[in-house]
């Protein structure tokens, strides 16, 4: 069992769901798994969980669809520690550019959605905490706060909380409203 199937394990379960948005499979991977790591790093960076999906699509762990994914294997056949965390391991064994042996990649549809590089609600999130000074926990906070007391999208609010702090949330526009008209 590799470790990147066990991370797709873990976050399909803490879900809940059998179906997940690439964002929110990014977002699990992001703000709810930590590295076990010694160093103390903790967090999952943003383009490291995008990488991590990536690689899972290449691997044939993973089938999109629509802008949605599915693991492409029986979740209930894999056996995963309690409280797993993802090793830094889990970065070599997707490689920088993430090659999987060819035999691994099941034939997939010619002309497949690529994943975007960092999903608009990351890249806000990053603005946010740069502009106020707060951390990434501080900020997706207030974001649950905004979304809980407007019932508006976590994208919508986090245009709302960066406007507040000063960024520039007009480039940001275009993005949020294709990705609120996707869901």
């Amino acid at each position: 069992m590799s470790e990147l199937q066990k991370t797709v394990t873990v976050v399909f379960n803490r879900k809940g769901k059998k179906l997940l948005s690439e964002r929110e499979f990014i977002n699990a991977l992001f703000f709810e798994l930590k590295w076990a790591d010694p160093s103390g790093a903790g967090r999952i960076e943003a383009k490291e969980a995008q990488r991590i999906l990536e690689a899972a699509m290449r691997q044939g762990l993973l089938e999109l669809s629509d802008g949605y994914v599915k693991p492409t294997f029986d979740l209930k056949s894999v056996e995963v520690p309690l409280n797993y965390k993802p090793t830094k391991d889990l970065l070599k064994e997707i490689g920088e550019g993430g090659s999987a042996p060819a035999a691994a990649t099941p034939a997939s549809p010619k002309g497949e959605k690529k994943a975007e590089p960092m999903p608009v609600f990351s890249v806000l999130i990053d603005d946010i905490a740069a502009k106020s000074g707060w951390n990434k926990r501080d900020v997706v906070s207030r974001i649950n706060k905004v979304v809980e007391r407007l019932s508006v999208d976590a994208e919508v609010a986090a245009l709302l909380i960066g406007k507040d702090v000063g960024v520039d949330v007009g480039k940001y526009l275009l993005e949020v409203k294709e990705e609120v008209l996707r869901k």
